[in-house]
């Protein structure tokens, strides 16, 4: 990653167009969904964020069409309208915001009382024609429901928001700061280097790379021509599990356990209404391999099949393969899917004899705008399954997760999960809805199975082999292995959210919500009533829908 970031500053020495990413957060982003899905229009939707430059239509000319008063007076317009900070010149435009998230919320089952303290910031810039960054910073403390205060006790990170650390008695204090730099050196050609995150596939829901996890480095290379965008994307991730599984302190070391992704997404505009992009990442380490030693150069081939070139090297390294398909419809809607591989084996499946390795998974979904003629108005139906084992791997330093959370679906593996979202905006104000049916198999009690949901228990005789301590005895077993095995467990979420948006520009929102959850398992019950009311910059996705 050195290599990348010294590169990339060379070519950024030797240099308005907006070449920055569409936030990611699907709220902000429904303002835009309905062109960027627009029938006419040849977009390639699927990785996310989308570079701003890459659309047909300007966001700000969106944002300032849901300005819907004009105000005069200089407070009044930075409070309701504007960004806080705006620098322009010829060659240069500059915005700054603040971002924030003060919440109260009560736990009604037990009466606990909740609260979200955040405060940050957001920049965003153009420099000539050729460069675009951004940076933001968000410092947080919060207590949170019980489910969600059970999850982060167990996993020590809050979803997507870095590392928990005790705030008081019950509160936990946390922090992420993101930020990239963005070099067009062409009309074909984008380079990105920066610490954030992405998201691959066209609904709610991804099984092939995901916003669910903490901020990661990357460099994003994007070169687009005909129909065709073709991306390569250069990952580090870190295993914060590693040294308290090898029975060692991790804060006397320095940093955490590291590994890399390379991948590659090439994304082919069929049809005016066929998309079909084909997706393979590998996970490796450093030291991966008998003999292996630093940098493994043969990773950084952008064009390279990783499979083959896995097999060549005879690398044990963690390699999955997907594919993401929409098809447009009329009345604007589409169709989507998509088809994660990690391992697969024809012939076992022909025999229907339930191999361990056929470890895949599958999404399919269905999106409107403007449904039953109401404008504003969007609906969406998804289901997802992933069979048991899949994104796991027989050392678990080389799984599909980062920061102790899975890079796909937040339930790992070994689920299957049915939802329902609806969203409906009028002028400010704004309605959302979710409705979500999940089930899966999770880990027995005092079992050091792994029954295959969870990503970082081992799959095979790895564990005992290593002396690792904290990964399982592997999988269960080679054949008859079924979906939902072990602790099967249901989780029923009713999430409803009104609000009054005081700011489009930031998507700064009034809100109250309510949220109903029922989970059961073997083992245990607990059943969630939270109410919440505040007010938010909506920006980035907050995955605690589980």
């Amino acid at each position: 990653m050195r290599f990348f970031s010294c590169f990339f500053f060379f070519l950024a020495l030797n240099l308005s167009a907006q070449h920055s990413g569409v936030f990611l957060g699907n709220n902000y982003s429904s303002n835009l969904n309905h062109l960027i899905y627009n029938e006419g229009s040849n977009h390639h939707t699927s990785f996310k964020p989308l570079i701003k430059s890459d659309l047909n239509f300007s966001v700000d000319s969106v944002l300032e069409e849901q300005n819907i008063s004009d105000f005069s007076n200089w407070y009044l317009k930075k409070i309701f309208s504007d960004h806080f900070v705006i620098l322009k010149g010829e060659d240069y435009r500059v915005i700054a915001s603040p971002i924030i998230n003060l919440s109260k919320g009560k736990e009604l089952i037990d009466g606990k009382n909740t609260f979200t303290n955040t405060r940050g910031y957001i920049i965003e810039g153009d420099l000539g024609k050729n460069i675009s960054f951004f940076s933001s910073f968000s410092e947080n403390q919060s207590i949170f429901p019980n489910y969600m205060d059970a999850y982060i006790r167990k996993n020590r990170v809050v979803p997507g928001q870095g590392y928990a650390r005790d705030f008081k008695e019950t509160g936990f204090d946390y922090a992420m700061s993101s930020g990239y730099v963005s070099y067009r050196v062409n009309k074909m050609f984008v380079a990105q280097f920066g610490h954030g995150k992405h998201f691959i596939g066209d609904g709610y829901r991804s099984l092939l790379l995901s916003d669910n996890t903490f901020n990661y480095p990357y460099l994003r290379l994007q070169t687009t021509f005909w129909k065709v965008q073709y991306t390569n994307l250069y990952t580090e991730f870190q295993d914060i599990n590693y040294f308290l599984n090898n029975g060692l302190d991790n804060y006397d070391q320095m940093g955490y356990a590291k590994k890399y992704m390379s991948s590659h997404y090439l994304s082919i505009n069929a049809t005016k209404k066929l998309n079909v992009s084909l997706f393979e990442a590998v996970i490796w380490r450093m030291n991966h391999a008998p003999g292996s030693n630093g940098f493994d150069v043969n990773y950084l081939n952008p064009i390279a099949m990783l499979r083959p070139l896995e097999y060549s090297i005879n690398s044990p390294d963690n390699v999955l393969v997907g594919l993401n398909t929409k098809y447009k419809l009329p009345f604007s809607s589409y169709l989507y899917g998509q088809l994660v591989l990690d391992e697969f084996s024809l012939n076992d499946l022909k025999q229907n004899n339930n191999f361990w390795a056929n470890k895949f998974g599958y999404q399919l979904g269905y999106k409107i705008f403007n449904a039953f003629n109401v404008d504003n108005l969007t609906l969406q139906g998804e289901y997802n399954l992933v069979r048991p084992y899949t994104y796991a791997h027989h050392n678990p330093q080389q799984n599909y997760a980062h920061y102790n959370q899975p890079l796909a679906h937040p339930l790992g593996a070994n689920f299957s999960e049915f939802l329902i979202l609806a969203n409906y905006k009028w002028k400010r104000w704004e309605i959302d809805a979710k409705l979500i049916s999940a089930k899966y198999g999770a880990k027995i009690k005092g079992d050091a199975t792994s029954y295959g949901n969870d990503l970082f228990m081992s799959t095979g005789n790895f564990a005992s082999e290593s002396g690792f301590q904290n990964v399982g005895a592997g999988r269960s077993s080679d054949f008859g292995i079924e979906m939902y095995q072990g602790n099967l467990t249901t989780v029923n979420l009713k999430n409803f959210n009104t609000a009054y948006i005081v700011n489009p520009r930031t998507n700064l929102k009034i809100n109250l919500g309510i949220t109903l959850r029922d989970f059961e398992s073997e083992e245990s019950e607990m059943q969630t009533q939270f109410v919440n009311f505040g007010i938010v910059s909506d920006l980035f996705n907050h995955y605690y829908d589980f």
